[in-house]
């Protein structure tokens, strides 16, 4: 659908281009600014909660890009999976995938506009208003997100076909492929799964019953030499399961997307993609659990208020940073192992 590409890419350059246009404007104004400012408003008034170096008055841009980015995943997992798995007609599909990023795209205004205006307010050092305008943001932001269920189940109730019927034989060959997983690949991912959420799981069980025992303001961010660099109201010692379980999530979505998406993008066979696929769930499984670590870490030294251990996150990065360059070594030797003739 031609309106639904130009408004898809439409909202993009306004998305990405409000953001870096407040990041221009930063670092415009960075030298001007104090060592220790406000970064941090509070969800009830929006006056600044929490003062540290003016360092972290990237974090608006940090939060705001990684949030465009994950939406951008999403979008592009909805229009490059083969099958949504619905019993809706071919038409109905394509109206479904572009409501779906539509709404998409609409989410990463909403984000776009929130962070540009913390980011504005950062570097003027005032605060984000009397909380209407959080308030307003909130009720805007539930109703989309409330509202998208509803649209994107009345678009599959409309287009539902008269009669469909698939027969074992008509299976998609991807999908049938991928039922032959090796059983060790099997096992290894559902407990690399169970594993990264559980343990973070359990560390934000140890918060909630650790919290009443906490003081009003807490240590809650480290420096590089992993004492504690920011305090605040002790209600931030939930950043790092925030943070921990967006990450574990958005590498489950991906994976999701390996498993589902029609190709790999590679010249190879049929057997060469699956394996090509399960190499990139493999490394998603590997980022899931060096992440679970690591917000696991940081969640057990915001309970104890003690500093990071340099050595436990040296050794994290490293083993963060080799991953990448060794899956696409790995991936270029399968690629070419299957490549057809």
């Amino acid at each position: 659908m031609k309106a639904c590409r130009i408004i898809h890419v439409a909202a993009n350059i306004i998305a990405f281009g409000s953001l870096t246009v407040s990041l221009v404007f930063f670092l415009l104004s960075y030298s001007g600014l104090p060592e220790r400012i406000g970064v941090h408003f509070s969800a009830v008034d929006g006056q600044l909660d929490v003062f540290s170096y003016k360092v972290f008055g990237f974090y608006p841009f940090v939060m705001g890009f990684a949030l465009l980015l994950i939406f951008s995943l999403l979008s592009l997992a909805v229009r490059k999976i083969k099958k949504l798995g619905l019993r809706i007609t071919e038409n109905g599909e394509q109206k479904f995938r572009c409501a779906a990023v539509l709404m998409l795209d609409l989410m990463k205004l909403i984000w776009a506009a929130f962070f540009s205006y913390w980011a504005y307010c950062v570097v003027r050092q005032t605060s984000m208003g009397d909380g209407t305008l959080l308030d307003a943001f909130r009720i805007f932001f539930l109703l989309v997100l409330l509202s998208i269920p509803i649209m994107l189940s009345e678009i599959k109730e409309r287009n539902k076909p008269e009669m469909q019927e698939t027969a074992e034989s008509e299976m998609p060959e991807d999908d049938a492929e991928a039922a032959k997983a090796p059983l060790a690949f099997t096992i290894t991912h559902i407990a690399a799964h169970a594993l990264s959420f559980g343990m973070l799981g359990g560390f934000l069980i140890y918060f909630l019953l650790s919290y009443d025992g906490l003081p009003e303001r807490i240590g809650v961010h480290f420096g590089s030499d992993g004492s504690f660099d920011v305090f605040s109201y002790k209600e931030f010692g939930y950043y790092p399961f925030v943070a921990g379980f967006g990450l574990l999530i958005l590498f489950s979505l991906l994976t999701l997307a390996a498993k589902k998406i029609k190709r790999v993008g590679m010249n190879v066979s049929k057997k060469g993609d699956m394996a090509i696929r399960r190499i990139i769930m493999e490394v998603l499984d590997s980022l899931k659990l060096i992440w679970s670590l690591f917000f696991s870490m940081w969640a057990y030294c915001v309970i104890n208020q003690v500093g990071m251990n340099t050595t436990f996150t040296a050794i994290l990065t490293t083993a963060f940073l080799a991953l990448l360059p060794i899956t696409a070594v790995i991936i270029i030797i399968t690629a070419r192992k299957y490549r057809k003739k």
